[in-house]
């Protein structure tokens, strides 16, 4: 225990205080890439995982004590396994995005970084079957995107 509140772990949670009576704007990411609606379900992952693992009070507008701006820089679908007609069966998608958080009440830059998100899906082969799964595995990466940004927000050295 007494590493831990050496090495600096401990600061971020301290000065955050978790959340409590603090205001984090998450307005919606801007989006550069032609993936249609990811930056609104990219963006609507993170309140979600702030709403459930923080305490705080989570605005869609561009102004709180925290400010959480998000652009989606690239998006890349590419197929990982074919089938024996040469068509993808399995796919990777890999989603770049660029995160500045900033507390708004000192000026602080908290989290700067490009964090990138993969996730693996497949199709169905028969077309009776063929389920949209991308639309899914879009949504566990935005999840998982989502968690390991509030985690970096949380754990953040100021």
């Amino acid at each position: 225990m007494l590493l831990l509140s050496g090495c600096g772990y401990r600061i971020a949670g301290r000065q955050l205080n978790n959340g409590r009576g603090l205001t984090i704007a998450v307005p919606t990411f801007n989006n550069r890439t032609t993936a249609y609606r990811i930056e609104q379900r990219l963006t609507e992952a993170v309140r979600r995982e702030l709403i459930r693992r923080t305490q705080f009070t989570v605005h869609p507008r561009e102004t709180g004590d925290v400010v959480v701006t998000g652009e989606i820089a690239s998006i890349n679908l590419t197929p990982i396994i074919l089938n024996q007609q040469g068509r993808g069966s399995s796919f990777s998608v890999i989603v770049d995005v660029k995160i500045s958080v900033v507390d708004t009440r000192t000026g602080t830059i908290l989290v700067q970084d490009n964090h990138t998100a993969r996730e693996v899906f497949e199709l169905a082969q028969n077309a009776p079957e063929y389920v949209p799964e991308d639309t899914f595995a879009m949504d566990r990466l935005a999840q998982r995107f989502a968690s390991s940004l509030v985690a970096s927000i949380l754990h953040a050295k100021p």
